[in-house]
């Protein structure tokens, strides 16, 4: 080998040898790149200790952390988050990776996140599932392939998935018998306040009467199929909750519905309070006028008692004492004195009778 071959080979060890630990060292040191706001966003909400599997949608930052119903082909970006924030796949310590599987396809990794898209058919996915190494995390969103037989509960917001058409259209008819019900009772608690209203303003008639008693029957009705069809509709979605991969859902209109049920309940109760209130009301009225008519009454038959039972025998008594001094033979008349106690007592049969004929009891429990 000549002196210049081998200060040529010599040179270029000497290179390689210096390059190598520079060109190492940078690989090794290679920081993983910082997590972007998206990442940051997506885990803003979580203050777990151990990791939790957050979704996100193509084109959105609002983390998707309980179950949902998406259509193949919706594009999703999956990241671990703890309290600390984005736990990233591919660092030194806590790396996890998202497993190949037929349910999705794997679109895009990145030091933060893993980005995949629903297959058609792909049923069910339970995202912590798919998390490697298995156990890294527990906690996760399941999403579920649409089906035809889903319903919309009307006192919730939400798709609730039943698990057979047959379920489709058993719920519909609680929900129907239920909503009727309903319905029923907050109409007869209506019309019953229309009627305190008008019995307040212009009393008591008899077609009012007539309404009033129907409408109370028709409302103890309803309100007691509203127990019983909330009883049913609710029984029914803890059933369908077990089967459901949306049973978030069905509590919410479990508990939807009960809050109806409550109201309506008070709607009928604050109607049967105010109708009687009305009563109360006129009837208080009813008393009064008949105190007063009665005390009028009483007034002027002291008025006229004492005309005939003082004046009457006054004048009467002044004449006869006038004859007396010029005929000793003049006698006073007892006609005069008695006349005013048999007009008295004939007044007061009359009353009683009137009384009889035309209810007396019944004036008297208004008086009294």
């Amino acid at each position: 080998m000549t002196g210049a071959l081998r200060t040529t080979l010599v040179a270029l060890c000497a290179v390689w040898l210096f390059a190598a630990p520079v060109a190492g060292g940078g690989v090794a040191a290679q920081a993983a790149t910082t997590p972007g706001p998206a990442d940051v966003a997506a885990c803003d909400s979580v203050e777990a200790t151990d990791p939790v599997a957050v979704a996100t949608l193509a084109g959105s930052e609002e983390p998707i952390r309980d179950d949902r119903a998406l259509y193949a082909g919706t594009v999703l970006t999956i990241r671990l988050c703890d309290a600390d924030g984005v736990v990233t796949p591919y660092g030194e310590n806590g790396a996890w990776y998202f497993a190949d599987g037929d349910a999705y396809e794997l679109q895009n990794r990145t030091d933060s996140s893993v980005t995949i898209r629903l297959t058609e058919g792909y049923g069910q996915l339970q995202v912590a599932a798919q998390v490697r190494p298995a156990g890294k995390t527990e906690t996760g969103p399941a999403f579920t392939e649409p089906s035809p037989n889903i319903v919309q509960p009307a006192f919730t917001e939400g798709t609730l998935f039943l698990p057979t058409a047959d379920a489709v259209g058993t719920y519909g008819e609680r929900e129907a018998d239920f909503r009727g019900s309903l319905n029923e009772t907050t109409a007869a608690a209506d019309r019953l306040e229309s009627l305190s209203t008008a019995v307040n303003e212009s009393g008591l008639t008899d077609a009012r009467a007539t309404n009033a008693t129907e409408t109370l029957r028709t409302l103890a009705s309803a309100a007691n199929a509203t127990d019983r069809a909330g009883s049913e509709y609710r029984s029914y979605l803890f059933g369908v909750a077990d089967e459901s991969p949306t049973p978030g859902v069905a509590v919410g209109a479990i508990d939807a519905s009960r809050e109806e049920e409550r109201s309506a309940a008070a709607d009928a109760n604050e109607a049967k309070a105010s109708y009687e209130s009305a009563l109360d009301s006129r009837a208080a009225a009813a008393r009064s006028t008949v105190r007063t008519n009665l005390l009028v009454g009483l007034v002027g038959g002291l008025l006229v008692g004492v005309v005939l039972g003082g004046i009457v025998p006054y004048v009467a008594a002044s004449s006869t004492e006038g004859r007396i001094r010029v005929d000793s033979s003049a006698e006073y008349s007892r006609k005069a004195q008695w006349l005013p106690v048999g007009v008295g007592v004939l007044v007061l049969l009359a009353t009683v009778g009137l009384l009889a004929a035309t209810g007396g009891r019944s004036i008297l429990q208004v008086i009294l």
